[in-house]
Parts: structure tokens; sequence; C-alpha cells
């Protein structure tokens, strides 16, 4: 059981992506009678989240769960980001540490280099 398990895991990853696959995966283990402390053993789901999922298959009620609109944070960035693009486009900065104070300096917001890096990588 646990090599089918790891290799349906492996397989829904490469082909969905993370987040849904990781719900969608619980809720068909939970259909198909896998334990909930083998679930979670697994892939590493919560306790909660299985207990959600599997009182919501009991109360056929699925449906709601896919038309919840999953939260996805948005940067404060976002806001700004016509206004750094422009910016950018006249004078691309060299570094991170360069572009992490000419946004500073045009919005006022200071960001750590990570979060710098993934705001400049999503634009490029």
């Amino acid at each position: 059981m646990n090599y089918a398990l790891s290799l349906i895991i492996k397989l829904l990853e490469e082909k969905i992506g993370k987040r849904p696959t990781h719900q969608i995966l619980c809720i068909l283990l939970l259909i198909f009678g896998v334990k909930r402390v083998e679930i979670k053993e697994q892939i590493g789901a919560s306790p909660t989240s299985l207990c959600k999922y599997d009182k919501l298959i009991r109360e056929e009620k699925l449906t709601e769960l896919f038309e919840a609109e999953l939260y996805r944070p948005v940067s404060e960035l976002e806001k700004h980001s016509a206004v750094i693009e422009e910016d950018f486009a006249k004078n691309p900065p060299k570094t991170r540490s360069e572009a992490r104070e000419r946004i500073k300096r045009l919005t006022g917001l200071e960001r750590a280099l990570p979060n710098i890096g993934k705001f400049l990588k999503k634009r490029a």
C-alpha cells in the first residue's frame, strides 16, 4: 500500500501541481477507505483538514469544498507594480539590493531580499 500511495502522490504532483493535488489526493484516499492516520503519515495532511474532508464526504457536500475560494495573499508591492516596472524599465537594477533600495525610495515599502527576488521573478 505504501508503494502504491507514494506512486499516486508522485504522479498527481507532477501532473496537477502541489496545492490542489494535496486536497484532491486526501479526498480520494478517504473515499477509498484509507485511514486518516495513514494519510497523515504518508502525505503530511493535518488532522483538522482530514476531519473536514471526511465530514464533507459523509454529508455529500464535496462541491462546497471546490466552490470555496482559496486564500491567496497579495503583496503590497503589487499595488505599486506599475510605478516600479516603469522605473525599472528605464534603468534596470543590477542587484536585488539595488532593487530593494529603489523600491523603498519609490513606494516607501521595505522588504527582505528574498521577497524582492520573488517580486522581480514574477515580472521577468
